[in-house]
């Protein structure tokens, strides 16, 4: 069964009830996200759009959605010309370890990934295949994902990510492995009396040191 959100800003979001829906991680991810007109994002596993849709829609940057499941892409696809951004937004319905076959080297100014938070075989798998690729690093792993983002990004490209706050260091130094220089990060709490349980991060390709911390905040939910 399919549902569909008011994202507000006259944009709708069609999700399936029985499939892995968006959260404020993606909406937040997006929020996240600096641009400026001509920008060309990649966002990597990319479900059902969610942040595809928000930056094409709300920033009006050319997006390009790249998922490994069929049925994910063709809900993607259908959120695109709901909203009517077919001339900014297009799918790519394979794996993100492939994109080379697609995108050349530094064809991307800004790569976006919302990924799977769990390593596979940590926590309990959920039953319901499609969200568990979702959630766990069944089709990839992060390493993966750090690699394609700095495939796809040229010298002051931007890499934008969210994880869970006991991955920040894992996902800190994969990045600056890769010549992705963490520059900006906003830890996110759930509420004011719960612990940090997000982060929010920005990296830099070839970037210089140096790291902005923001304020701690509790997760929005509104679209900027």
């Amino acid at each position: 069964m399919n549902s569909l959100v008011d994202l507000g800003n006259g944009l709708k979001f069609l999700q399936k009830q029985d499939a892995f829906r968006f959260g404020c991680d993606g909406v937040e991810l997006a929020n996240f996200v600096d641009c400026i007109k001509g920008d060309h994002a990649v966002d990597l596993g990319s479900g059902t759009g969610i942040i595809t849709v928000l930056l094409a829609g709300k920033r009006k940057i050319k997006v390009t959605a790249v998922e490994i499941q069929s049925e994910l892409c063709d809900v993607c696809k259908r959120n695109i010309e709901l909203n009517g951004l077919d001339d900014l937004a297009d799918v790519i319905n394979a794996p993100m370890q492939e994109i080379g076959r697609y995108i050349e080297a530094g064809g991307a100014d800004i790569v976006v990934c919302n990924p799977p938070y769990r390593k596979c075989g940590s926590g309990m798998r959920q039953e319901n295949e499609a969200i568990a690729i979702a959630r766990h690093e069944i089709k990839v792993t992060l390493s993966e994902v750090v690699t394609c983002a700095a495939y796809l990004l040229g010298t002051g490209g931007k890499f934008y990510t969210v994880n869970q706050t006991e991955r920040l260091a894992e996902v800190m130094e994969l990045c600056r492995k890769a010549k992705l220089e963490p520059k900006r990060l906003q830890i996110l709490t759930p509420n004011e009396v719960k612990k940090p349980h997000l982060f929010l991060l920005k990296c830099v390709k070839d970037g210089a040191s140096g790291l902005i911390v923001e304020r701690e905040r509790e997760v929005r939910v509104e679209v900027n």
